[in-house]
């Protein structure tokens, strides 16, 4: 499995996340697995609690999303590489285009189905990690009508894969992208409550970029053009070598440039609720934006080259 694979397995777990009907629902999880209230999320004494059966609920659905990828392999290697398995890809990237169609015209009515348990646990708690760790792995099949096209297109293309260690990768790092945000939230909830409010906001944009994201995925595989993924990131690493190699100081600017535009995104908002005269919130601003410039002078002074990290992942990416 390949680091472009993996990045868009975890970029596929974060939009799982972000989907409309997950989104809304994450405190009412968090409260349910750590027996807090609403209220009690935002509380010190509560972080300790809330993020460990966070942590143990994120390990219940990693570990089911982790075995539905295996079974999937597993049934693929019967299948073998011949013509069957070619077609195989035809027919899960035709399918894979359907649910992305579906997620911005939404026609498949059985995919609206609420099949979320949280509604039978109204008022009721979790007890210890390891109840919060099976409700994660339960949840995973209440979870799937509503981020099934998105776990779908993974399921098949972790399927095409053909090789159980490599579905197993490939679905663990799909979980992380469901599970990062999801702890960060019960680590921080006060804090990120207004960006999951924004993205509850604009839950129709999310679906509409998934929906994209996934028609494009089908077509790609339908096509067979999957595998030319490393071979595009190779090309793309090594050109950026070439660059670096001839341009060394219009490669440190850029990628000073990188980090001084991070730094002014990590402090842009605090500046903007000191101009608004509410109370700026510099905790978070300031690590990030302190690192952020930190290493835009590295840059500069020639201890960084972010251009060149990057062509060396995208070479490797293309192994």
């Amino acid at each position: 499995m390949n680091a472009p694979g993996l990045l868009s397995a975890l970029a596929a777990g974060v939009l799982s996340f972000l989907s409309p009907c997950v989104l809304p629902l994450i405190p009412a999880y968090l409260s349910f697995i750590s027996g807090a209230t609403a209220s009690e999320l935002s509380a010190r004494s509560t972080r300790a609690r809330v993020f460990l059966r966070s942590l143990a609920f994120s390990a219940g659905f990693t570990l089911a999303f982790t075995i539905l990828g295996i079974v999937f392999s597993g049934g693929a290697m019967f299948v073998g590489r011949g013509s069957a398995s070619k077609y195989i890809g035809i027919a899960g990237g035709i399918l894979v285009v359907l649910l992305g169609l579906n997620l911005l015209f939404d026609f498949i009515k059985l995919l609206d189905i609420d099949a979320r348990l949280i509604g039978k646990f109204s008022g009721k708690k979790a007890h210890g990690s390891l109840s919060a760790a099976l409700l994660g792995f339960a949840f995973a099949a209440g979870w799937s009508p509503c981020i099934g096209p998105i776990l779908a297109s993974i399921l098949l293309f972790a399927g095409r894969e053909g090789n159980i260690l490599r579905a197993a990768a490939l679905l663990f790092s799909y979980s992380l992208g469901f599970a990062l945000p999801f702890l960060a939230t019960g680590l921080f909830f006060e804090k990120l409550k207004p960006l999951l409010s924004f993205f509850t906001r604009h839950g129709k944009a999310v679906r509409s970029v998934s929906g994209i994201v996934l028609i494009l995925f089908g077509i790609a595989m339908a096509a067979g053009s999957l595998g030319s993924l490393s071979s595009i990131a190779s090309k793309a690493g090594y050109g950026i070598e070439a660059f670096v190699a001839k341009n060394g100081e219009a490669a440190r600017l850029i990628g000073a440039g990188i980090w001084a535009a991070m730094a002014i995104a990590f402090m842009m908002p605090s500046a903007l609720r000191g101009k608004r005269g509410l109370a700026p919130k510099w905790g978070v601003a300031a690590i990030g934006g302190g690192l952020s410039a930190a290493l835009a002078i590295a840059e500069l002074l020639g201890g960084l080259s972010t251009l060149s990290l990057v062509a060396s992942w995208l070479t490797y990416a293309g192994i």
